[in-house]
């Protein structure tokens, strides 16, 4: 391409929520960017945020800031423009910075990223939901708690119309070990039909079943622990990434 096809493919670039999405996100339908929101929720909750926004990691609800989300955001997606304006314009990386860094593109990304958290910010609280109940699967025994559990215990997360769907530690701790044990169960289970599995297309429908059902969390295997995780989803969808002050 010459400077000036280029140009006008940049302008169109950010510009143009479609255009935008086709060529830095390969996105061109619902179905496409709810593929990627959801591995972007998967890459900020559980690697880039895991210390701020993941219960297995925090250390305290101090640092519970969804705003922190829509910040990060525009990272990972200029991040996707640079490899783009690499690979298809020939633009070095400084090149592709400015670009992205210019005020009217700036404001043109950010509309974008909030009007994806807006949409989609369900994503990125059931992969928060589930992190607690990772950190009460981690924990040793029903005795020993820490103080970050015990903070969301008495916390809005875990309460439905002011009455807490928790009654107590060691009562959650019974849950989570026996949908843990229940989880293990299915996958033992299918894990004896893929070995006697008859033809390859058997096969390969039994190993993607177990595929699915490794990366299922565990809220789908106890009822409580279901309605402990929708209630968890349902307080975070009320919080605003930039509350008004």
């Amino acid at each position: 391409m010459q400077r000036a096809e280029n140009d006008a493919l940049i302008k169109s670039i950010f510009s143009d929520k479609k255009v935008f999405e086709k060529e830095i996100l390969n996105v061109t339908c619902n179905s496409d960017r709810i593929e990627v929101i959801d591995i972007l929720a998967k890459r900020l909750i559980r690697i880039l945020l895991k210390e701020e926004l993941n219960f297995l990691h925090m250390r305290d609800l101090n640092s519970f800031k969804f705003s922190l989300i829509v910040n990060l955001l525009f990272r990972e997606i200029a991040n996707e423009w640079v490899s783009y304006a690499d690979e298809y314009l020939g633009y070095e990386k400084s090149e592709a910075l400015d670009i992205i860094q210019d005020k009217t593109n700036v404001m043109f990304v950010l509309t974008l990223i909030k009007e994806y958290f807006s949409q989609y910010k369900i994503y990125f609280v059931q992969e928060i939901a589930d992190s607690f109940i990772d950190l009460i699967e981690s924990m040793p025994s029903p005795t020993l708690s820490n103080t970050l559990i015990n903070e969301v215990l008495k916390s809005d997360f875990v309460k439905k119309d002011n009455i807490s769907v928790v009654f107590s530690y060691s009562q959650l701790w019974g849950r989570v070990q026996n949908a843990h044990n229940a989880k293990k169960e299915k996958i033992t289970k299918l894990q004896i039909m893929i070995s006697e599995a008859k033809n390859s297309e058997e096969l390969r429908k039994l190993e993607y079943k177990e595929e699915a059902l490794e990366v299922k969390p565990l809220a789908f295997f106890n009822d409580a622990l279901l309605r402990l995780r929708n209630t968890m989803v349902q307080y975070m969808m009320t919080i605003d990434a930039y509350p008004k002050r």
